[in-house]
């Protein structure tokens, strides 16, 4: 009997290792309609940020999980604390154009993605100057209530 319960034991433990591991299967179709609806949060969101509304920011943001937010070498643990600092800051600027150069939504799950962009800002600042911004974003959203939210962001710039 010993020797019939180390020959599964010893095969089970074999199985567990030989046997791939696979992660959630997500169709061609459902992939593509995440990408799209991400892609069109993603852009109203940006629409909002060209024009400082960033009151309209909120609703596409939820920090339940604290995973904090970078932008540009600072880390804010609540959403509350980055807007407030990027509304103190972004005192004499007019509004700002922003152009994705690139971008790349990789959808994990049903439920999470993860979108990295690159491209250029101008800043229109009230006195007529302007100046120019590259930056580095990745935002993971996580789909909350049946609406695509942001749960962690980076964002990096350099002029």
């Amino acid at each position: 009997m010993k020797k019939i319960i180390t020959f599964l034991l010893i095969n089970g433990f074999c199985i567990v290792f030989i046997v791939p591991v696979w992660g959630q299967n997500i169709s061609e179709v459902n992939k593509s309609q995440i990408e799209k609806q991400v892609d069109s949060v993603f852009h109203i969101m940006i629409k909002y940020a060209e024009n400082l509304e960033y009151d309209k920011l909120a609703p596409g943001v939820d920090d339940k999980y604290n995973a904090g937010f970078i932008t540009n070498g600072s880390y804010y643990t609540q959403y509350d604390s980055l807007i407030h600092t990027l509304k103190s800051k972004s005192q004499g600027i007019t509004k700002q154009s922003i152009k994705v150069q690139r971008e790349k939504i990789t959808v994990l799950t049903e439920s999470i993605v993860i979108l990295t962009a690159f491209g250029d800002s101008k800043v229109y600042v009230d006195n007529g100057n302007t100046f120019s911004v590259k930056f580095f974003w990745s935002f993971v959203y996580e789909k909350i209530d049946n609406n695509w939210k942001v749960i962690q962001s980076h964002q990096s710039g350099i002029r």
